[in-house]
């Protein structure tokens, strides 16, 4: 034997003997399941935190819920939606309210930083993972719901929604305690009542409505009535009581919606299911449309690093539809994939119901066998873990050239150890899928702390209202300044800058600030005409306090803001 092949030989052992002990570490804490749900939550919290308090509202959305649930605690009105002056009736009350009760447990007041309104989703997106492992344990196979636990914990779009004060992570976390009541009723050989399963099934939707109104009955309706189909009988459905847990259900939401209808005089169910919800459905909305199969694309990116071993895994899925386990799954998947490919209006995160139960089928691959690991495929695969943080490495450092901003080496550095992990993920694959999946999941956290909690945080031209509310309050020397905004109307402006924010056009901004003192205004270069022009008419002295430049993610290019006060204000 030569030295390079005995070299070979020993490298290969140490790749084998690397892979055997992570699977005898995932056997030996499968085997429990408080050390399941500890490593879970974890391994969630590592991947969530970073960023959380640190990177800028993102627009639009999410300030929107945060601004109107600071509009909540500062005038104390808890059953009404608004959003400064207007009323914001797209989803139901229940994130307003969690987000509110995060105000109130911090202590921080309506004023709260972004992260604090942000904690609801971070919480709801580790109980996800964790009853992710809930769901996967019905079935009866603990390293299955290990596995689906820590590679849920680790997807980007998880992640994401885990770091956005809005609704979408703690109404997975619903779905998922509904999905584990229904999935231990299917399984059982009785069809005698089960009153504990019955109220956690009707509790958690009723909470699913509070949160999103009818998605999560929707994520449910496929297995119940396909598993029953394929069953041939619905009685298998009479252990959750549906009568008197329809009832309950009702309890539970009944009493904000007839509120909310009375105050509204039905203008909270004409916007929220006329045009919010119809409307998505049959017309493309806010100019997010794709064709159908869009999803399969970005499930790649948004269910990356898992996407590489369910598509290794995915003939070995779709040959075991008899086993309970990846029947449920499909059950559960295949419906509501093809109503959101049909759908015109496209997000990102509304195919985030389904990734747990694609999670738990690739565990399920992973745990039988079942992930090829061979072909030009399985080689694409294997590099995923690695790919995708060396990507972001190199677009961190061309943002920041694009940006003039200083380059983020430390954060790239971080993303360059998450692609060397990847590389051991590589390694592995074929030796066992299930030892680089775990490498892979390791890559996941380590990415996510370069990108969320390093690199995108330094980008300082992206936090266009953050920095003219700072820009705003340094031009005005007054206790209680009021600002305008001409040619810049995000709603992070609105939560930044205060609530009576006047978004409005340039002569709208010189108007305003000849209303009254203490006041700035925030004046886009293409108004600078209309605003001088009003000024002008007014004869009112304004001085120039400040220019913000920065990039608008929405719009994506560059803004040039002038902060002009009046003559008489200035420090």
């Amino acid at each position: 034997m030569s030295r390079a092949e005995a070299t070979a030989g020993g490298t290969g052992a140490i790749w084998s003997r690397l892979a055997t002990r992570i699977e005898s570490a995932v056997d030996r804490i499968a085997g429990s399941s408080a050390a399941s749900l500890i490593l879970i939550a974890l391994v969630a919290l590592l991947s969530f935190l970073p960023g959380l308090a640190t990177l800028p509202p993102v627009d639009r959305d999410e300030p929107r819920f945060a601004q109107a649930t600071h509009q909540m605690v500062e005038t104390g009105n808890y059953l009404d939606i608004r959003l400064q002056e207007q009323t914001r009736y797209k989803k139901p009350i229940g994130i307003y309210w969690l987000q509110s009760i995060a105000v109130w447990m911090t202590g921080t007041g309506p004023d709260a930083p972004i992260g604090v309104y942000r904690l609801p989703s971070m919480i709801g997106a580790i109980l996800a993972a964790c009853l992710t492992w809930w769901l996967a344990m019905a079935f009866g196979r603990p390293r299955v719901a290990l596995l689906a636990g820590l590679l849920m914990a680790s997807t980007v779009l998880l992640g994401v929604e885990a770091r956005l004060a809005k609704t979408d992570a703690v109404l997975l976390a619903t779905i998922l305690v509904a999905h584990g009541a229904l999935a231990r009723a299917w399984l059982s050989t009785s069809t005698e009542r089960n009153l504990k399963l019955a109220a956690i099934f009707w509790t958690a939707l009723g909470a699913s409505i509070l949160i999103k109104g009818p998605v999560g009955l929707a994520a449910i309706a496929g297995p119940l009535i396909l598993l029953s189909v394929v069953g041939g009988s619905f009685r298998w459905f009479k252990q959750l009581a549906p009568l008197p847990g329809l009832v309950w259900m009702l309890v539970v939401v009944a009493p904000w919606f007839v509120a909310i209808g009375i105050a509204s005089k039905g203008a909270f169910f004409q916007e929220a299911v006329g045009k919010d919800l119809i409307g998505k459905v049959v017309s493309v909305q806010e100019s997010h449309g794709a064709p159908p199969g869009a999803y399969l694309l970005l499930m790649f990116f948004t269910f990356w690093p898992v996407a590489a071993y369910f598509s290794a895994g995915i003939s070995w899925i779709m040959d075991r539809f008899r086993q309970p386990v990846i029947l449920y799954a499909v059950a559960s998947v295949i419906p509501f994939w093809l109503a959101v490919e049909a759908t015109p209006t496209k997000l990102p995160h509304y195919v985030l119901p389904l990734y747990p139960l694609m999670a738990i089928a690739t565990a399920a691959a992973l745990d039988g066998g079942g992930v090829r690991t061979r072909g030009w495929f399985a080689r694409f695969a294997a590099s995923g873990a690695a790919l995708f943080p060396f990507a972001l490495a190199i677009a961190a450092a061309v943002i920041a050239f694009l940006l003039g901003e200083a380059v983020p080496v430390l954060g790239i550095v971080v993303l360059l150890a998450a692609t060397l992990v990847g590389l051991v993920s590589a390694r592995l694959f074929a030796l066992s899928p299930i030892a680089s999946s775990i490498v892979a999941v390791l890559a996941a956290i380590i990415t996510y702390l370069g990108i969320f909690g390093m690199v995108l945080p330094g980008y300082q031209q992206t936090r266009i209202s953050e920095n003219l509310a700072r820009a705003g309050h340094a031009a005005l020397t007054c206790p209680s300044p009021r600002f305008a905004s001409a040619g810049f109307a995000e709603p992070s402006l609105v939560l930044l800058a205060g609530t009576d924010t006047l978004l409005t056009e340039g002569s709208g901004a010189a108007n305003f600030l000849a209303a009254g003192d203490c006041r700035a205004a925030f004046v886009e270069k293409r108004q600078l005409q209309s605003f001088n022009e009003r000024a002008e008419d007014l004869g009112m002295i304004v001085d120039e306090a400040s220019v913000v430049r920065g990039y608008a993610l929405n719009g994506g290019r560059m803004l040039d803001l002038h902060v002009f006060v009046p003559r008489s204000a200035t420090p």
